[in-house]
């Protein structure tokens, strides 16, 4: 397939791999049995790898797009406005979304997914057991992890390793805009 999945860091590559073999068994996309997903997956590094046209990776697969590469989807999310960084918020991300695209100027199929908030935050709303999920939330205020660091990741990440075989509910609605996304991405061209 001629496709390129941008994400920020590892933890995204492996959760865009956990949702793509959820809709690979469920046959929502259909690819052959032994498609390795990390393939299709570059990771940047960090969202402003991922917002600088003059990133090396996007030297390396500019001299791919229109021959290996056909179709790209971007992944990242907004972050928090108060982080003070010029392409947090929903409205900066979508700007510096804006300007990437022009500056590498593909002439391919290029999308974008921007969650709008931080990406643990959406993930830990989407645990199957809800009173697994009050628990961690309860943690978040005991450990007082907002004033220690404004997001979700700690407790993401414990729940993580706790549990390697996580309970996110990928039929949760949270996911149906993304999962559309991911299913067009991976539609043969005719």
């Amino acid at each position: 397939m001629s496709l390129r999945i941008f994400v920020e860091g590892n933890d995204d590559k492996n959760f865009i791999v956990s949702i793509l073999n959820d809709l690979k068994s469920k046959q929502m996309i259909i690819v052959a049995e032994n498609t390795n997903f990390n393939n299709y997956i570059e990771v940047m590094g960090s969202k402003k790898n991922l917002l600088d046209s003059a990133h090396d990776k996007y030297k390396k697969i500019s001299s791919k797009i229109n021959f290996e590469i056909k179709r790209s989807l971007f992944i990242f999310d907004c972050d928090f406005v108060k982080d003070d960084n010029d392409c947090n918020g929903m409205e900066k991300s979508k700007e510096c979304f804006d300007t990437l695209i022009e500056n590498l100027k593909w002439k391919i199929d290029i999308d974008v997914h921007i969650f709008n908030r931080n990406l643990d935050y959406f993930l830990i709303e989407t645990i199957k057991d809800k009173e697994c999920y009050e628990h961690f939330d309860n943690l978040v205020t005991c450990l007082e992890v907002e004033s220690v660091k404004p997001n979700k990741k700690p407790i993401a990440n414990l729940y993580r390793d706790l549990y390697p075989y996580p309970k996110f509910d990928f039929n949760h609605p949270h996911f149906d805009e993304f999962k559309t996304k991911l299913q067009n991405l991976f539609e043969e061209t005719p």
